[in-house]
């Protein structure tokens, strides 16, 4: 009994924490660096807050830029440990754009900035699990093939 109620006062005052909403923001100082960007990624990465703890693997194919720019992402991410709070499967498609070797990807599900090369990345920051929850995030990433 004593969980259950921990549990509905803990999700209760999650509904009333409020989140931001950014996008994700990558730098290279790399020449040429959104010429990186098109292909094939994988990662891992952890969310925590204040009650949970959860890790994940995931992959993403980004799209070739256009003449502006502008790609398409789609990722998908999966649990491999953690709360059953967390999301144990995911998949977003999202847009984004490239110029000068910063790359945003535009999204209301948190907001994440880091760096990246050619084959290798990291990334830090705030990512929305759901209304009113929000986790820090850290992630690796390394391009496929």
């Amino acid at each position: 009994m004593k969980r259950i109620l921990l549990m509905g006062f803990s999700a209760a005052l999650i509904s009333f924490t409020h989140s931001s909403y950014a996008n994700y923001n990558f730098h290279s100082n790399q020449p040429n660096a959104c010429e990186y960007v098109a292909g094939q990624w994988a990662g891992a990465g952890k969310a925590t807050n204040w009650m949970l703890e959860c890790t994940y693997h995931g992959s993403g194919s980004s799209s070739s830029l256009d003449a502006a720019g502008n790609f398409t992402i789609d990722l998908i991410a999966d649990k491999d440990s953690g709360s059953f709070l967390c999301p144990s499967h995911a998949e977003k498609h999202l847009k984004g754009i490239c110029q000068n070797g910063n790359v945003t990807i535009f999204t209301e599900y948190g907001d994440m900035s880091g760096s990246f090369t050619k084959n290798t990345g990291e990334a830090k920051g705030t990512l929305s699990v759901g209304p009113g929850m929000s986790a820090d995030v850290s992630l690796q990433f390394q391009r496929l093939g």
